[in-house]
């Protein structure tokens, strides 16, 4: 299974940097990725805060949310039901494990853990740190 984080996912909804690298991953997925409810949560505020930042205007924002609750619906993405006290007590020994090395951030930890209890074999992020914990913690990164 290829696991995404939100940052990469929302480059599928919106005109940003490396779109184009995003859809080839996403597109190229043996699997329909997973969508948790951490992805839904940042994804979702990230579109707001880009609103919020006059970034896009609010017929934008609107036509992203929709699109990607119509994405959702048709099953583009998995929707599985993680055990949320299992993600947080992994991502604790990543951290633990591999946070000063890493330097990454505890929702990126978080997606990094999801991934391995999922039971993910690839990683796609273009965050560096990110990479790096999921490098660490057994993950193959992609790109």
């Amino acid at each position: 299974m290829r696991y995404f984080d939100s940052g990469l996912l929302l480059k599928l909804y919106l005109s940003e940097p490396r779109e184009k690298e995003a859809e080839q991953l996403f597109y190229s997925s043996p699997t329909p990725p997973p969508f948790t409810q951490l992805h839904g949560l940042e994804m979702r505020s990230a579109v707001r805060q880009k609103l919020g930042r006059g970034e896009i205007d609010l017929a934008e924002s609107e036509r992203i949310l929709k699109t990607l609750d119509g994405d959702l619906a048709a099953g583009i993405f998995s929707q599985p039901s993680p055990s949320w006290h299992d993600v947080f007590l992994q991502a604790e020994r990543f951290s633990a494990a591999h946070g000063a090395s890493t330097l990454c951030r505890s929702l990126d930890t978080l997606h990094v853990a999801l991934a391995a209890v999922l039971g993910a074999g690839e990683f796609c992020t273009f965050d560096v740190r990110q990479a790096r914990m999921a490098a660490a913690a057994g993950l193959k990164v992609i790109p």
